[in-house]
């Protein structure tokens, strides 16, 4: 088996390059080729999501294939001791590079090859020596939690203006913790210090479910029917959207794009087909369609299909791409696969074994090439391609060899494991509830169960591009103790914006809200945010301390874009989702009258199930936990 997972090694490799590439300018290359080569260039240089997802179905057949049963305990200590190590170093590092913008490319690979070394030896001649592997990761677990709790509990129930309020000690050092324990998803008020960390997060989440919930599941279908295995797989596409359109609704849960576990699922099935396959040496005949030219061609095809939907149809086109590219990672594995011969290729079995330290520092190479050397003609353009790629290459390798891999030498000493036993109706309710938790708060109230939303039509034309001139709207608010606004906000990155030159990599181009009393001189709260951090919001936030009587008096809200350097626009949308102001309810006077209290949750309840969405996702997602559950 070892020369098929060869050819895995090298679809990894593959994937690391589009992912690269889809981080480098390209303006002048793409500038200097004929308009009908364009869409190919297009395709080269934007197409890192097609990488990603390539990752996360390799993710799902390996975990599937050497951990059919695993230990949680001991599946989870293996999973973080494999990726937190060199992603600590990577986050430490980014974290310096976000202080310090301008520190030279020799002085940035100098810092992580150290911060790398520092961390080889407290392994090695630390954790390993003295056996304290163990603790120190149920050491982080906790320290994960006690994060998670902090940003998602604590500072997200408070508005962004006293999160910015916050000693620089403290903020920064939130700012790399959450970073750390990628507990992103929890809230929206910090940055990623790298915007690859968002895909390292549904990574992180599949392997803390894995042992309770996927694995058990797999576990449990191989005695059921084939006819009720098709179904609970065919549910899975349904779920997955709707989970997806209800995270939307969440500034923090959209980081997790939770339609690429189709992926994570699809590497699954793939790893169960091949372990009961009986022989081992039989060619599948949709072999002679999986090759180097139409291995080209589907991913061309995945890539315009993509770039020319938008909203739902993006969910529905990821999920349904788990089976041409699932298509393709089993051909890998059969015999005498004409694709698996290309992969097995000695460049692409290296850069596929260094490409978690590729995948982790890449940015940071690119940012730090960027400070040194700027591309000003097509030429210049590929020779920083090219020098980039060499200088990334070689402290990507020296990173593997300092700090992955005492990882793969570490032969942990086998121990008696206590039998892991658990009701499997506790992982799968609790899995539930949560999903029930977002879903009853995102259809009833944004924010918490003691508000009320009102909203607001035609309080700007139409679709307003925000730009470096202050766009400014005003309303009259409907009630009292008004503490929220949301509108909905769009980063359009995309088409041939992408290619367009980025003037000055050091700026940190900003979009900036703020709100005020009309007539008043002073402004109620002022945030600013990273256009990458909006994404596609529906509901984005601006918070502020609750105004006591805001009834019937007239509002200004202004949106202005600072440092412009052309990378993105954000958009004012004037769709289906109307400006809304949360206002909150004293709870006392609900807790005061039983029956008023009643009103209440019969109205927030009739608010969700008379939603359109709300019963779009409810039918997506019932069958898949009632056969679940079956199980």
């Amino acid at each position: 088996m070892k020369r098929r997972l060869d050819a895995l090694d090298g679809l990894r490799g593959f994937a690391i390059i589009l992912v690269f590439l889809n981080h480098i300018d390209s303006y002048f290359i793409a500038n200097a080729v004929p308009s009908f080569l364009k869409p190919v260039i297009l395709f080269l240089f934007t197409s890192g999501n097609l990488g990603v997802t390539f990752f996360f179905i390799l993710s799902g057949f390996l975990m599937a294939y050497l951990y059919a049963n695993p230990h949680p305990r001991e599946f989870i200590e293996r999973r973080y001791s494999r990726i937190f190590p060199p992603f600590l170093v990577m986050v430490t590092c980014m974290w310096i590079f976000k202080l310090l913008p301008t520190l030279p490319l020799l002085a940035r690979v100098s810092l992580m090859l150290s911060i790398a070394f520092i961390a080889r030896i407290i392994w090695v001649y630390g954790v390993e020596r003295f056996k304290k592997g163990r603790l120190l990761i149920s050491l982080f677990l906790l320290f994960q939690a006690g994060v998670a709790l902090w940003y998602g509990f604590f500072i997200m129930r408070r508005p962004p203006i006293w999160f910015d309020s916050l000693p620089s000690l403290l903020k920064q050092g939130t700012i790399f913790a959450v970073n750390g324990t990628l507990t992103l998803p929890l809230g929206n008020y910090i940055p990623l210090l790298d915007g690859v960390y968002w895909s390292l997060v549904p990574e992180m989440i599949f392997y803390l479910l894995y042992p309770i919930i996927f694995a058990p599941s797999v576990k449990a279908l191989y005695k059921k029917n084939k006819i009720f295995t098709v179904l609970f797989l065919t549910s899975l596409f349904p779920a997955f959207f709707g989970v997806s359109i209800l995270f939307k609704h969440s500034q923090g849960l959209t980081m997790l794009f939770v339609e690429y576990f189709i992926y994570f699922c699809g590497g699954i099935v793939i790893a169960q087909l091949v372990k009961n396959r009986k022989n081992k040496e039989s060619t599948s005949p949709f072999l002679k369609f999986i090759n180097p030219a139409s291995f080209i061609v589907i991913l061309f095809l995945s890539y315009l299909s993509l770039t020319s939907v938008t909203g739902y149809l993006t969910v529905i086109y990821r999920l349904l791409l788990v089976f041409p590219f699932g298509a393709i990672v089993f051909s890998l594995l059969e015999y005498k696969s004409p694709l698996g011969h290309m992969f097995q290729n000695k460049i692409f079995l290296f850069l596929g074994t260094i490409s978690y330290s590729m995948y982790i520092s890449h940015t940071a190479i690119i940012d730090g090439m960027h400070l040194i050397f700027k591309p000003s003609s097509a030429l210049t353009n590929l020779l920083f391609l090219v020098i980039t790629g060499i200088v990334f290459v070689l402290v990507s390798y020296a990173m593997h060899l300092i700090i992955e891999v005492p990882y793969f030498q570490f032969k942990p000493a086998k121990k008696e494991v206590a039998p892991f036993s658990i009701n499997r109706y506790v992982p799968f309710g609790l899995s539930l509830l949560v999903v029930l938790f977002i879903y009853f708060s995102t259809y009833t109230s944004q924010f918490n169960f003691f508000s009320l939303q009102k909203k607001y039509s035609n309080t700007f034309p139409s679709t307003i591009a925000i730009s470096d001139t202050p766009y400014s709207f005003t309303f009259k608010a409907q009630e009292d103790n008004m503490g929220v606004l949301l509108v909905h906000l769009t980063n359009a990155v995309g088409n041939t914006k992408v290619l367009k030159r980025v003037v000055n990599p050091l700026i940190q181009q900003r979009f900036q809200i703020r709100m005020k009393e009309w007539g008043g001189g002073n402004w109620y709260t002022t945030q600013d945010a990273s256009p990458a951090e909006i994404g596609d919001s529906s509901s984005y936030p601006l918070g502020f301390p609750v105004i006591e009587h805001s009834k019937d008096k007239t509002y200004v809200v202004e949106m202005v874009m600072k440092d412009i350097d052309y990378r993105s626009t954000v958009l004012l949308n004037k769709d289906k989702y109307d400006l809304i102001s949360v206002h909150q309810i004293p709870k006392q006077t609900l807790l005061k009258n039983p029956m008023k209290l009643l009103a209440h949750i019969g109205e927030k309840l009739q608010t969700a199930f008379a939603n359109p969405e709300a019963q779009l996702v409810a039918i997506c997602i019932t069958p898949f936990f009632l056969l679940l559950f079956s199980l």
